[in-house]
Protein backbone atom coordinates (compact mmCIF):
# COMPACT_ATOMS: atom_id res chain seq x y z
CA UNK A 1 0.00 0.00 0.00
CA UNK A 2 2.78 2.61 1.09
CA UNK A 3 4.76 1.39 -2.01
CA UNK A 4 1.90 2.28 -4.44
CA UNK A 5 0.96 5.31 -2.78
CA UNK A 6 4.54 6.54 -3.26
CA UNK A 7 4.94 5.51 -6.74
CA UNK A 8 1.24 7.87 -7.28
CA UNK A 9 3.04 10.95 -5.36
CA UNK A 10 6.37 10.23 -6.47
CA UNK A 11 6.98 10.34 -10.03
CA UNK A 12 10.35 8.90 -10.54
CA UNK A 13 10.14 8.19 -14.02
CA UNK A 14 9.78 11.98 -15.08
CA UNK A 15 13.26 14.00 -15.45
CA UNK A 16 11.72 17.44 -15.18
CA UNK A 17 10.73 19.02 -12.14
CA UNK A 18 7.66 20.47 -13.24
CA UNK A 19 6.10 17.22 -14.00
CA UNK A 20 7.39 15.74 -10.73
CA UNK A 21 6.09 18.67 -8.64
CA UNK A 22 2.79 18.88 -10.31
CA UNK A 23 2.12 15.11 -9.83
CA UNK A 24 2.71 15.42 -6.28
CA UNK A 25 1.05 18.89 -6.11
CA UNK A 26 -2.34 16.95 -7.81
CA UNK A 27 -2.05 14.13 -4.99
CA UNK A 28 -2.12 16.75 -1.78
CA UNK A 29 -4.72 18.36 -3.32
CA UNK A 30 -6.56 15.33 -4.08
CA UNK A 31 -6.64 14.73 -0.41
CA UNK A 32 -7.06 17.57 0.82
CA UNK A 33 -10.20 18.90 -1.50
CA UNK A 34 -11.22 15.25 0.04
CA UNK A 35 -10.99 15.99 4.14
CA UNK A 36 -12.00 19.73 2.40
CA UNK A 37 -15.54 18.61 1.17
CA UNK A 38 -15.73 15.93 4.54
CA UNK A 39 -14.99 18.51 6.98
CA UNK A 40 -17.44 21.72 5.82
CA UNK A 41 -20.06 18.50 5.48
CA UNK A 42 -19.94 18.45 9.13
CA UNK A 43 -19.72 21.97 10.33
CA UNK A 44 -23.16 22.40 7.57
CA UNK A 45 -21.77 24.69 4.81
CA UNK A 46 -23.12 22.56 2.37
CA UNK A 47 -22.02 24.62 -0.48
CA UNK A 48 -18.57 24.29 0.09
CA UNK A 49 -18.90 20.68 0.50
CA UNK A 50 -20.19 20.05 -3.12
CA UNK A 51 -17.99 22.25 -4.67
CA UNK A 52 -15.33 20.45 -3.24
CA UNK A 53 -16.75 17.13 -4.45
CA UNK A 54 -17.27 18.34 -7.29
CA UNK A 55 -13.63 19.32 -7.80
CA UNK A 56 -12.11 15.92 -6.94
CA UNK A 57 -13.37 14.16 -10.40
CA UNK A 58 -11.67 17.45 -12.03
CA UNK A 59 -8.59 16.81 -10.23
CA UNK A 60 -8.17 12.75 -10.60
CA UNK A 61 -9.10 14.04 -14.98
CA UNK A 62 -6.21 16.61 -14.71
CA UNK A 63 -3.70 14.03 -13.36
CA UNK A 64 -4.83 11.18 -15.96
CA UNK A 65 -3.82 13.71 -18.77
CA UNK A 66 -0.41 14.12 -16.76
CA UNK A 67 1.25 10.91 -16.04
CA UNK A 68 -0.94 8.19 -17.91
CA UNK A 69 -1.81 10.60 -21.56
CA UNK A 70 1.59 12.42 -21.17
CA UNK A 71 -0.31 15.65 -21.80
CA UNK A 72 1.96 18.01 -19.53
CA UNK A 73 0.90 21.33 -21.31
CA UNK A 74 -2.78 20.66 -21.38
CA UNK A 75 -3.19 19.86 -17.54
CA UNK A 76 -1.50 22.78 -16.73
CA UNK A 77 -3.23 25.03 -18.56
CA UNK A 78 -6.68 23.47 -16.82
CA UNK A 79 -5.18 22.97 -13.57
CA UNK A 80 -3.87 27.11 -14.00
CA UNK A 81 -7.44 27.97 -15.55
CA UNK A 82 -9.41 26.24 -12.80
CA UNK A 83 -7.07 27.55 -9.81
CA UNK A 84 -8.11 30.97 -9.20
CA UNK A 85 -11.65 30.96 -9.99
CA UNK A 86 -11.92 27.78 -7.52
CA UNK A 87 -10.45 30.71 -5.43
CA UNK A 88 -12.26 33.47 -6.13
CA UNK A 89 -15.50 30.85 -5.17
CA UNK A 90 -13.99 29.88 -1.96
CA UNK A 91 -13.29 33.95 -1.52
CA UNK A 92 -17.26 34.33 -1.35
CA UNK A 93 -18.40 31.19 0.41
CA UNK A 94 -15.86 31.71 3.15
CA UNK A 95 -16.44 35.49 4.47
CA UNK A 96 -14.37 37.12 1.94
CA UNK A 97 -11.12 38.77 3.47
CA UNK A 98 -12.14 37.69 7.19
CA UNK A 99 -12.13 34.25 5.73
CA UNK A 100 -8.71 31.64 5.37
CA UNK A 101 -8.39 32.74 1.55
CA UNK A 102 -5.63 34.63 1.77
CA UNK A 103 -3.51 31.49 2.79
CA UNK A 104 -4.69 30.09 -0.90
CA UNK A 105 -3.58 32.72 -2.78
CA UNK A 106 0.34 32.22 -1.65
CA UNK A 107 0.62 28.64 -2.08
CA UNK A 108 -1.02 28.33 -5.42
CA UNK A 109 1.00 31.25 -6.53
CA UNK A 110 4.08 28.95 -4.84
CA UNK A 111 2.72 25.91 -7.12
CA UNK A 112 2.06 27.17 -9.95
CA UNK A 113 5.68 28.99 -9.97
CA UNK A 114 7.32 25.26 -9.39
CA UNK A 115 5.15 23.75 -12.35
CA UNK A 116 5.31 25.99 -14.89
CA UNK A 117 7.73 27.15 -17.33
CA UNK A 118 9.65 30.37 -17.40
CA UNK A 119 7.35 32.57 -19.31
CA UNK A 120 4.15 31.15 -17.99
CA UNK A 121 5.12 31.66 -14.38
CA UNK A 122 4.87 35.56 -15.02
CA UNK A 123 1.77 35.14 -16.27
CA UNK A 124 0.22 33.39 -13.46
CA UNK A 125 2.02 36.00 -11.27
CA UNK A 126 -0.28 38.28 -13.06
CA UNK A 127 -3.51 36.60 -12.63
CA UNK A 128 -2.25 35.93 -8.90
CA UNK A 129 -2.29 40.21 -8.73
CA UNK A 130 -5.17 40.63 -10.31
CA UNK A 131 -7.44 38.23 -9.36
CA UNK A 132 -6.10 39.01 -5.26
CA UNK A 133 -6.89 42.74 -6.00
CA UNK A 134 -10.31 43.02 -6.81
CA UNK A 135 -11.46 40.05 -4.11
CA UNK A 136 -9.83 42.14 -1.60
CA UNK A 137 -11.59 45.40 -3.02
CA UNK A 138 -14.78 43.72 -3.20
CA UNK A 139 -14.11 41.99 0.24
CA UNK A 140 -12.98 45.36 1.71
CA UNK A 141 -15.23 48.20 0.23
CA UNK A 142 -18.58 45.64 -0.92
CA UNK A 143 -17.86 43.38 2.00
CA UNK A 144 -21.76 43.30 2.67
CA UNK A 145 -22.53 42.07 -0.59
CA UNK A 146 -20.36 38.57 0.64
CA UNK A 147 -22.64 36.84 3.54
CA UNK A 148 -21.92 35.42 6.59
CA UNK A 149 -21.58 31.92 6.83
CA UNK A 150 -20.07 31.73 10.57
CA UNK A 151 -22.46 30.89 13.25
CA UNK A 152 -19.47 31.61 15.60
CA UNK A 153 -16.04 32.15 16.60
CA UNK A 154 -14.70 28.85 16.87
CA UNK A 155 -15.68 28.12 13.52
CA UNK A 156 -14.09 31.39 12.52
CA UNK A 157 -11.21 29.70 14.55
CA UNK A 158 -11.59 26.36 13.34
CA UNK A 159 -11.69 27.17 9.45
CA UNK A 160 -8.52 29.60 9.73
CA UNK A 161 -6.87 26.38 11.47
CA UNK A 162 -7.69 24.21 9.23
CA UNK A 163 -6.51 26.21 5.99
CA UNK A 164 -3.61 27.35 7.49
CA UNK A 165 -2.39 23.78 8.61
CA UNK A 166 -2.58 22.56 5.49
CA UNK A 167 -1.33 24.96 3.52
CA UNK A 168 1.81 24.49 5.76
CA UNK A 169 1.59 21.31 5.02
CA UNK A 170 1.68 21.59 1.93
CA UNK A 171 4.28 23.89 1.84
CA UNK A 172 6.60 21.47 3.57
CA UNK A 173 5.68 18.83 0.98
CA UNK A 174 6.57 20.97 -2.24
CA UNK A 175 9.92 22.29 -0.44
CA UNK A 176 11.12 18.43 0.74
CA UNK A 177 9.71 17.62 -3.68
CA UNK A 178 12.09 20.03 -4.35
CA UNK A 179 15.10 18.68 -2.30
CA UNK A 180 13.95 15.34 -3.04
CA UNK A 181 13.78 15.85 -6.90
CA UNK A 182 17.35 17.80 -6.81
CA UNK A 183 19.24 14.68 -4.51
CA UNK A 184 17.76 12.05 -7.39
CA UNK A 185 19.15 14.22 -9.83
CA UNK A 186 22.16 14.41 -8.29
CA UNK A 187 22.86 11.08 -7.40
CA UNK A 188 21.81 10.24 -11.43
CA UNK A 189 24.28 12.78 -12.48
CA UNK A 190 27.20 11.48 -10.26
CA UNK A 191 26.57 7.92 -11.37
CA UNK A 192 26.86 9.44 -15.20
CA UNK A 193 29.80 11.18 -13.98
CA UNK A 194 31.08 8.06 -13.31
CA UNK A 195 30.14 6.09 -15.93
CA UNK A 196 31.79 8.57 -18.37
CA UNK A 197 34.79 8.68 -16.36
CA UNK A 198 34.79 4.83 -16.66
CA UNK A 199 34.21 5.36 -20.97
CA UNK A 200 36.49 7.53 -21.21
CA UNK A 201 39.62 5.38 -19.63
CA UNK A 202 38.55 2.43 -21.38
CA UNK A 203 38.62 4.91 -24.87
CA UNK A 204 41.91 6.20 -23.76
CA UNK A 205 43.20 2.65 -23.36
CA UNK A 206 41.64 1.90 -26.48
CA UNK A 207 43.61 4.11 -28.03
CA UNK A 208 46.72 3.27 -26.53
CA UNK A 209 46.38 -0.28 -27.19
CA UNK A 210 45.70 0.61 -30.76
CA UNK A 211 48.44 2.64 -30.98
CA UNK A 212 50.84 -0.47 -29.54
CA UNK A 213 49.31 -2.66 -31.89
CA UNK A 214 49.69 -0.57 -35.07
CA UNK A 215 53.22 -0.05 -33.89
CA UNK A 216 53.42 -3.68 -33.56
CA UNK A 217 52.45 -5.04 -37.34
CA UNK A 218 54.54 -2.28 -38.29
CA UNK A 219 57.49 -3.27 -36.43
CA UNK A 220 57.16 -7.21 -36.79
CA UNK A 221 56.24 -7.37 -40.75
CA UNK A 222 58.30 -4.41 -42.16
CA UNK A 223 61.06 -6.54 -41.76
CA UNK A 224 60.10 -10.00 -43.28
CA UNK A 225 58.40 -7.86 -46.32
CA UNK A 226 61.91 -5.99 -46.51
CA UNK A 227 63.51 -8.99 -47.11
CA UNK A 228 61.06 -10.63 -49.29
CA UNK A 229 61.23 -7.73 -51.69
CA UNK A 230 64.79 -7.46 -51.70
CA UNK A 231 65.01 -10.95 -53.12
CA UNK A 232 62.30 -10.00 -55.59
CA UNK A 233 64.35 -7.43 -56.45
CA UNK A 234 67.62 -9.26 -56.69
CA UNK A 235 65.72 -11.80 -59.11
CA UNK A 236 64.81 -8.54 -61.36
CA UNK A 237 67.97 -7.28 -61.79
CA UNK A 238 69.84 -10.27 -62.47
CA UNK A 239 70.32 -11.42 -65.65
CA UNK A 240 73.05 -14.24 -64.88
CA UNK A 241 71.14 -16.01 -62.30
CA UNK A 242 71.50 -20.04 -63.11
CA UNK A 243 68.07 -21.84 -63.49
CA UNK A 244 69.49 -23.77 -60.19
CA UNK A 245 70.33 -20.47 -58.39
CA UNK A 246 66.74 -19.17 -58.92
CA UNK A 247 65.03 -22.17 -58.12
CA UNK A 248 66.56 -21.67 -54.83
CA UNK A 249 65.14 -18.15 -54.44
CA UNK A 250 61.68 -18.73 -55.11
CA UNK A 251 61.90 -21.69 -52.52
CA UNK A 252 63.42 -19.45 -50.37
CA UNK A 253 60.64 -16.71 -51.52
CA UNK A 254 57.82 -19.04 -50.81
CA UNK A 255 58.78 -20.46 -47.83
CA UNK A 256 59.68 -16.67 -46.39
CA UNK A 257 56.11 -15.66 -47.77
CA UNK A 258 54.22 -18.54 -46.15
CA UNK A 259 56.52 -17.73 -42.50
CA UNK A 260 55.29 -13.89 -43.15
CA UNK A 261 51.31 -15.17 -44.05
CA UNK A 262 51.42 -17.04 -40.85
CA UNK A 263 53.27 -14.21 -38.61
CA UNK A 264 50.39 -11.93 -39.88
CA UNK A 265 47.80 -14.02 -39.13
CA UNK A 266 48.88 -15.03 -35.88
CA UNK A 267 49.66 -10.68 -34.95
CA UNK A 268 45.98 -9.77 -36.27
CA UNK A 269 44.34 -12.65 -33.97
CA UNK A 270 46.32 -11.63 -31.41
CA UNK A 271 45.44 -7.78 -31.90
CA UNK A 272 41.68 -8.68 -31.95
CA UNK A 273 41.96 -10.17 -28.44
CA UNK A 274 44.10 -7.39 -27.41
CA UNK A 275 41.47 -4.58 -28.51
CA UNK A 276 38.61 -6.67 -27.43
CA UNK A 277 40.39 -7.22 -23.74
CA UNK A 278 40.11 -11.02 -24.15
CA UNK A 279 42.29 -13.81 -22.92
CA UNK A 280 44.81 -14.66 -25.61
CA UNK A 281 45.00 -18.45 -26.37
CA UNK A 282 47.14 -20.83 -24.07
CA UNK A 283 49.33 -23.16 -25.44
CA UNK A 284 50.95 -26.14 -23.89
CA UNK A 285 53.86 -26.66 -26.59
CA UNK A 286 57.85 -27.06 -26.71
CA UNK A 287 59.43 -23.81 -27.60
CA UNK A 288 61.22 -25.54 -30.50
CA UNK A 289 58.49 -26.56 -32.29
CA UNK A 290 57.01 -23.12 -31.16
CA UNK A 291 59.84 -20.87 -32.08
CA UNK A 292 60.29 -23.05 -35.43
CA UNK A 293 58.44 -20.23 -38.25
CA UNK A 294 59.75 -16.84 -36.32
CA UNK A 295 63.30 -18.38 -35.98
CA UNK A 296 62.94 -18.98 -40.09
CA UNK A 297 62.18 -15.64 -40.70
CA UNK A 298 64.57 -14.23 -38.90
CA UNK A 299 67.52 -16.00 -39.89
CA UNK A 300 66.58 -14.55 -43.56
CA UNK A 301 66.49 -10.91 -42.29
CA UNK A 302 70.05 -11.65 -40.40
CA UNK A 303 71.88 -13.67 -43.60
CA UNK A 304 70.46 -10.28 -45.53
CA UNK A 305 72.19 -7.92 -43.58
CA UNK A 306 75.29 -10.13 -43.24
CA UNK A 307 74.87 -11.73 -40.28
CA UNK A 308 75.26 -15.26 -38.80
CA UNK A 309 72.11 -16.11 -36.50
CA UNK A 310 73.14 -19.18 -34.51
CA UNK A 311 70.05 -20.55 -32.48
CA UNK A 312 71.23 -23.26 -29.69
CA UNK A 313 68.60 -25.64 -27.70
CA UNK A 314 70.94 -26.44 -24.30
CA UNK A 315 67.20 -27.64 -23.32
CA UNK A 316 64.03 -27.81 -24.97
CA UNK A 317 61.73 -27.19 -22.13
CA UNK A 318 57.40 -27.86 -22.88
CA UNK A 319 55.57 -24.47 -21.77
CA UNK A 320 51.85 -23.38 -21.11
CA UNK A 321 52.03 -19.81 -22.01
CA UNK A 322 50.33 -17.40 -24.40
CA UNK A 323 52.05 -18.24 -27.44
CA UNK A 324 51.08 -15.24 -29.52
CA UNK A 325 52.66 -13.02 -26.66
CA UNK A 326 55.82 -14.76 -26.04
CA UNK A 327 56.37 -14.88 -30.23
CA UNK A 328 55.89 -10.95 -30.07
CA UNK A 329 58.75 -10.57 -27.26
CA UNK A 330 61.42 -13.00 -28.42
CA UNK A 331 60.62 -11.70 -32.47
CA UNK A 332 61.01 -8.25 -31.03
CA UNK A 333 64.35 -9.44 -29.14
CA UNK A 334 66.18 -10.58 -32.17
CA UNK A 335 64.79 -8.03 -34.35
CA UNK A 336 66.23 -5.27 -32.09
CA UNK A 337 69.80 -7.66 -31.86
CA UNK A 338 69.89 -7.75 -35.36
CA UNK A 339 69.23 -4.24 -35.89
CA UNK A 340 72.02 -2.99 -34.17
CA UNK A 341 74.30 -5.42 -35.00
CA UNK A 342 77.07 -4.45 -37.68
CA UNK A 343 77.84 -6.29 -41.40
CA UNK A 344 79.53 -9.51 -40.28
CA UNK A 345 78.56 -9.66 -36.75
CA UNK A 346 77.12 -12.43 -34.91
CA UNK A 347 73.65 -13.47 -32.91
CA UNK A 348 73.29 -15.98 -30.91
CA UNK A 349 70.01 -17.20 -29.53
CA UNK A 350 69.95 -19.74 -26.47
CA UNK A 351 66.94 -21.84 -24.87
CA UNK A 352 67.34 -23.32 -21.35
CA UNK A 353 65.34 -23.71 -18.73
CA UNK A 354 65.15 -23.95 -14.93
CA UNK A 355 63.10 -25.80 -11.89
CA UNK A 356 60.51 -23.11 -12.64
CA UNK A 357 61.56 -21.01 -15.75
CA UNK A 358 62.30 -20.92 -19.41
CA UNK A 359 64.84 -18.89 -20.31
CA UNK A 360 65.45 -17.48 -23.45
CA UNK A 361 69.14 -15.25 -24.41
CA UNK A 362 69.35 -13.11 -27.17
CA UNK A 363 73.07 -11.88 -27.37
CA UNK A 364 75.10 -9.75 -30.18
CA UNK A 365 77.92 -8.46 -30.93
CA UNK A 366 76.13 -5.18 -31.81
CA UNK A 367 77.15 -1.49 -30.72
CA UNK A 368 76.02 -2.02 -27.11
CA UNK A 369 73.50 0.22 -25.02
CA UNK A 370 75.31 3.26 -23.21
CA UNK A 371 74.66 2.05 -19.63
CA UNK A 372 72.87 5.52 -18.43
CA UNK A 373 70.59 4.49 -21.28
CA UNK A 374 69.55 0.83 -19.40
CA UNK A 375 67.03 1.36 -16.91
CA UNK A 376 64.84 3.41 -19.47
CA UNK A 377 64.70 0.82 -21.95
CA UNK A 378 61.13 -0.67 -20.34
CA UNK A 379 59.73 3.13 -20.77
CA UNK A 380 57.29 4.39 -23.33
CA UNK A 381 58.99 6.61 -25.64
CA UNK A 382 58.06 6.66 -29.05
CA UNK A 383 61.08 8.08 -31.55
CA UNK A 384 62.44 7.38 -34.65
CA UNK A 385 65.43 4.94 -34.10
CA UNK A 386 67.99 3.87 -36.58
CA UNK A 387 70.11 0.53 -36.97
CA UNK A 388 73.58 -0.08 -38.18
CA UNK A 389 72.27 0.33 -41.69
CA UNK A 390 69.65 2.91 -40.94
CA UNK A 391 66.89 0.58 -40.40
CA UNK A 392 63.95 2.91 -39.11
CA UNK A 393 62.37 1.93 -35.95
CA UNK A 394 59.86 3.63 -33.74
CA UNK A 395 61.35 3.30 -30.35
CA UNK A 396 58.26 0.47 -29.14
CA UNK A 397 59.84 -2.66 -29.66
CA UNK A 398 61.56 -3.18 -26.28
CA UNK A 399 58.57 -1.27 -24.34
CA UNK A 400 56.42 -3.96 -25.64
CA UNK A 401 59.17 -6.72 -24.96
CA UNK A 402 59.01 -5.22 -21.07
CA UNK A 403 55.09 -4.77 -21.15
CA UNK A 404 54.39 -8.12 -22.39
CA UNK A 405 56.83 -10.15 -20.14
CA UNK A 406 54.92 -8.62 -17.01
CA UNK A 407 51.77 -9.64 -18.52
CA UNK A 408 52.72 -13.48 -18.59
CA UNK A 409 54.26 -13.40 -14.98
CA UNK A 410 58.29 -13.04 -16.20
CA UNK A 411 60.97 -10.37 -16.66
CA UNK A 412 63.83 -9.26 -18.78
CA UNK A 413 67.19 -8.33 -17.58
CA UNK A 414 69.98 -7.13 -19.99
CA UNK A 415 73.63 -6.24 -19.45
CA UNK A 416 75.55 -4.13 -22.14
CA UNK A 417 79.19 -2.93 -23.24
CA UNK A 418 79.36 0.07 -25.61
CA UNK A 419 81.20 -1.68 -28.70
CA UNK A 420 80.86 -4.86 -27.38
CA UNK A 421 77.26 -6.22 -27.54
CA UNK A 422 73.78 -6.94 -25.85
CA UNK A 423 72.57 -9.95 -23.85
CA UNK A 424 68.89 -10.19 -22.72
CA UNK A 425 67.60 -13.09 -21.28
CA UNK A 426 63.82 -12.84 -21.15
CA UNK A 427 62.89 -15.48 -17.95
CA UNK A 428 58.88 -16.68 -17.80
CA UNK A 429 57.33 -19.10 -15.85
CA UNK A 430 56.77 -22.55 -17.34
CA UNK A 431 53.23 -22.64 -16.60
CA UNK A 432 51.52 -19.60 -16.51
CA UNK A 433 48.45 -19.11 -14.86
CA UNK A 434 45.65 -17.27 -16.06
CA UNK A 435 44.99 -13.80 -14.37
CA UNK A 436 41.54 -13.92 -11.93
CA UNK A 437 39.45 -11.94 -13.84
CA UNK A 438 37.43 -11.04 -10.52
Amino acid sequence: MIKALKKLLFWQETILMEKWVFNLTLGILTAYVFILAVYNFFISQFAISIAAFVILPVLWWIWYQLRVKQRYQLALCIFGGLTYPAIAISFFLKDGISGPTVYLFFIMQLVLVCISPTKLAYFWTLVNLVFFMVLFYIGLFYGDRISNHYGDDNLVYLDHTFIYIASIIGLTFLVLTLKNFYSVQKRDADIKKRELAVANRELSNANLQKDKIIAIISHDLKNPLMSILQALELINSSHDLTKEEISFLHEELLKSTKRTHNLLEDILEWSTLELKNQTNKVKAIDLKTLFTDTLGIMNTIAHQKGLELEVEYVNNPEVQIETDRLLLIVRNLIQNAIKFTKEGGKVKVTINHNEQEALIKVEDTGIGIPANKISGLSELEVKSTFGTANEKGTGMGLYLCYQNAGKLGGKISVTSKVGKGTTFILAVPLSYQLPNPH
